[in-house]
Order: C-alpha cells, then structure tokens, then sequence
C-alpha cells in the first residue's frame, strides 16, 4: 500500500520520549560523537577542495569505526589504488611507517584490514549502478564512493548533468532504504569556492573558507536528498593549521538520534600525527596502536 495507516508513527513517538530510540554510533572520542554519528541507511555527502586529504581523512574515520565498533566497509576510491590505501591504514593502525615494520607485523595488519574493509577493483570505469550493484551484494555496513565525479556517466539521452545528478542520488536513496547500508560520497566543490576567504578583521583573514554545501560541484541535488552533510578542508598555508584537518557538519538531517552542526568558526580541527589523527589529545586507536 502507498498510503500509511493511522496510527503509522505512534510507537515510534513513544519509544523517543522513552529513550528507546537508538542513537547514531560514535568512534570513541566525545568530542568528534557530539556532532559526527554512524547511522545505518544513511546518505552522507562529504565534500572539499583538492588536495585537503578527503580520502585519507575518511578512512581513518572509516577505520576507527571498524576497531571500536566492528563495522565492515566496502569502497570504491577511482583516485587512490587500494593498495596503497592499505599502507595508510597501516600506519594508521600502528603509528608507525611502513618501512619500519616487520613482515610479519604487515601481515597481520593487512589481516586486520581486510577482515572489515573489501575494496573494488579502481582499475576499470564502473557507472554509478555497476558500484551500487556490487555495494548490495557485499555483506557490508557502509560503503564508501571517492569521488562521485570519478564514476563513468553514462552519455546520451535527454538528461543533462543536473538532471543525471539528480538520478543519481535518487538511486542512492533508495539504495539506503532498500539495503541498510550507509554511502559516503565524496565531491568536489566548484571553483568559485576556492576564491572565498575569511573577512578582513577575522582572525583567519585571507585564508580560504571551506566550501558551501551549496558549492557542491553537480547542484542542489546532492544537498536535498542526503542525510548529513559533511565538509573537509585544511589551510595548506597557515601557520598554527597547516597539518590540521578541519570537519565541518553542515548538515543533519535527524539529530535526535545524533549529531550536531558544527560553525563555520569552530570545525572539529584534528591533528595529523604520525599517519594518523587526533582530536583534543584523543586517539580513538590508541588501544590498537598499543596491543
């Protein structure tokens, strides 16, 4: 049936005033779960510049989901060889530098690795429905497409790109509602965006801002359909933050169970360390770095 009985939402309302309602899933750090949470069945669009390290920045997310959590991810990154995302991981998971381990020490960390994270084959094109076709096959919690304009588009018709975007994310909804699982996608913002810097008087004045979620490169779509938003930028060129990453939640679309937005002002600012990140002096993977 189309349309819901009456009634439809009443457990639901009183499960929420109970505190019934599961809360989205942190990694670990109180003060990245205030505003970042794990939900199953989510669309997440995750933008920023080049060269700000999206990819790195979210697997090391990913992969502090999978060590406090034990969630599984399958990702597709069309710029990043999955090998050598694996060596990030690895020095992500030990705080060590490849060359400095033992054979033996990475082979029991690629072990690790793949026992939460499958991922597809970059070296052919796949369409944005060849990867969700393989995403719904995996017995996985979310998955991960980097980046959305490095998907094959399929040419002809009478769509434009706006209205393919637009498809595009309609899919991907409907994925999320059928399977369960959870697609971050990472975008680019247009290039209007990268000449928009803070105010004279601000203290951070000159320096480029992070992207708009309304800079995203493809439209509104994108902002309309997903569930959170997320931004991620550095200032390659400033002093104190250079070797910071800055996360910028730009939006939620149910905070009751979970997370908040964060101002343009005060980002979630994690420090980059030895391969991998921490926010406030918390490492969500101090205790596997040290077991």
């Amino acid at each position: 049936m189309a349309i819901l009985e009456k009634g439809y939402g009443l457990d639901y309302a009183i499960k929420y005033k109970n505190g019934e309602i599961k809360k989205g899933i942190g990694i670990g750090c109180s003060i990245t779960d205030k505003f970042v949470r794990f939900k199953p069945g989510q669309m997440v669009v995750v933008s920023g510049f080049p060269n700000v390290g999206k990819t790195y920045f979210f697997i090391w997310y990913l992969l502090c989901h999978s060590m406090n959590n034990k969630l599984k991810w399958c990702v597709w990154s069309g710029e990043n060889s999955p090998e050598l995302l694996k060596i990030s991981m690895i020095q992500m998971l030990t705080g060590q530098k490849v060359e400095d381990l033992s054979k033996s020490e990475i082979k029991k960390k690629i072990e690790i690795i793949d026992t939460y994270f499958k991922f597809v084959d970059n070296r052919k094109l796949y369409t944005a429905a060849d990867l969700l076709n393989i995403f719904a096959k995996e017995n996985v919690d979310g998955c991960l497409i980097d980046p959305y304009t490095g998907l094959n588009i399929e040419r002809g018709g009478k769509l434009g790109q706006f209205d393919r975007n637009y498809l595009f994310c309609n899919n991907v909804r409907e994925f999320c509602n059928k399977t369960g699982k959870t697609i971050y996608i990472n975008t680019h913002p247009i290039s209007e965006a990268a000449r928009r810097v803070y105010k004279p008087g601000h203290p951070l004045e000159g320096f480029v801002q992070p992207p708009k979620s309304s800079d995203i490169e493809g439209g509104m779509g994108f902002i309309n359909r997903a569930d959170d938003v997320y931004a991620i930028h550095r200032m390659g060129n400033h002093p104190e933050f250079k070797t910071m990453t800055e996360l910028h939640v730009q939006k939620v679309k149910n905070i009751m169970t979970g997370g908040e937005l964060t101002t343009l002002d005060e980002p979630l600012r994690f420090n980059f360390y030895n391969g991998y990140y921490t926010i406030g002096g918390n490492n969500p993977l101090k205790h596997i770095q040290n077991g």
